[in-house]
């Protein structure tokens, strides 16, 4: 039986909590990015900036800590049990939280994405994509849709790549490059065009799982596990941030939407080296300044709940985002301190709005927002 150089944590043991802090970093940078998208849309040039920065990375960040927490013994379920495992915990608050704006909606119609929902047919339509391609009432949980079938791909796959470190990290660089060349050459993304092969991300697959596989790797290995000095994590952070910062806008494509950044969910990964290298080092150096960083407890309990706000920030992504945008400049004008000083204001207000109904979730209802191993006073346990 192979036993890797650091032996992971198993599900039973505490958790980790750089990964939560990590996670944590990660949200606000969704939401963040999120607000600055809108602005951007308006003409801003520094939302513009920031926004190519953030997606320059912070979506493989959300696959490497994935594979981060991969449990190792997945490769010995069934297939039944898996199935199991995976329809409670992921599929399940996928469609909660795509029912919740779907509700949502019917009161408050979204003004983003430009799709209209303006008559039955239109909700048909929109339902039917939310099941199968893109996730059109609350469009942030696109990920979980992909990470449901990176785990797919994980659970078929790992058993041949598991016994060795050098093939795991083979299978990451040879998916990740697989993928940007697929959907470089081909465009999957689109929507509501039900016979293309994306089917649940699936074109994004090669990438997504690649750096999953980081990810688990990392874990293997004791990325950031053992005993690191204060200064070395600093040091490595603010290297990886500087270098993140040095590069990611000599990323000029080709990119996908007509938007001259990484869009993750398009598939449009734009240059071959840059994207990687980007993605990568700026996953390593959230990860630096998440070790660095002290595990207060806000910090934790916002990662450790960071699938449900991933889901919540759907409400501020389709009604709130763009209203924000218009108002701040029309207000302060396109000019980067206003759009980065409300950007802020905006991410914080909106996580902070978030926590009571987080809070909420977690007594009433665990089982349908990823946690189906609980007990709640409403539903029994579902695993």
């Amino acid at each position: 039986m192979y036993t890797p150089p650091f032996s992971p944590p198993n599900t039973s043991s505490p958790r980790i909590p750089m990964l939560d802090v990590a996670r944590f970093y990660g949200i606000v940078l969704v939401y963040y990015g999120h607000v600055v998208e809108r602005m951007m849309y308006l003409g801003a040039p520094g939302a513009a900036l920031q926004y190519k920065f953030i997606y320059s990375f912070h979506m493989p960040l959300f696959f490497v800590l994935s594979g981060f927490i991969a449990a190792e013994g997945w490769r010995a379920l069934g297939p039944g049990a898996f199935a199991k495992s995976r329809l409670a915990s992921r599929v399940l608050p996928y469609l909660v939280f795509n029912l919740l704006l779907i509700l949502i909606s019917l009161v408050h119609r979204p003004d983003f994405p430009p799709f209209p929902l303006d008559s039955l047919k239109a909700y048909e339509i929109a339902g039917i994509s939310t099941l199968i391609d893109l996730p059109f009432f609350n469009v942030p949980t696109w990920f979980l849709m992909c990470l449901i079938s990176v785990e797919v791909a994980h659970y078929l796959l790992f058993r041949f790549l598991y016994r060795s470190d050098l093939a795991i990290l083979a299978a990451a660089v040879g998916l990740i490059a697989f993928g940007s060349w697929l959907n470089g050459a081909h465009d999957f993304f689109t929507p509501t065009r039900f016979a293309k092969w994306n089917w649940w991300f699936l074109n994004l697959v090669p990438t997504g799982y690649g750096f999953y596989l980081l990810g688990v790797l990392g874990r293997r290995r004791g990325f950031l596990m053992g005993r690191v000095a204060p200064s070395t994590l600093l040091q490595g952070a603010l290297v990886a941030i500087l270098f993140v910062a040095l590069t990611f806008n000599l990323n000029m494509g080709p990119f996908k939407l007509k938007i001259p950044a990484v869009v993750f969910v398009a598939g449009g990964f734009g240059h071959w080296f840059w994207f990687p290298a980007t993605a990568i080092v700026g996953s390593a150096g959230l990860l630096l300044m998440a070790r660095l960083s002290p595990p207060w407890g806000w910090m934790t309990f916002m990662g450790r709940n960071a699938l449900i706000l991933f889901c919540l920030n759907g409400v501020v992504y389709h009604h709130v985002n763009g209203p924000v945008a218009a108002w701040t400049v029309a207000t302060f004008g396109p000019g980067t301190p206003g759009v980065t000083a409300v950007a802020a204001l905006t991410t914080a207000a909106s996580l902070a709005l978030a926590v009571p109904v987080v809070r909420a979730l977690n007594r009433w209802v665990p089982q349908l927002v990823g946690r189906p191993r609980e007990k709640g006073p409403l539903l029994p346990n579902l695993l």
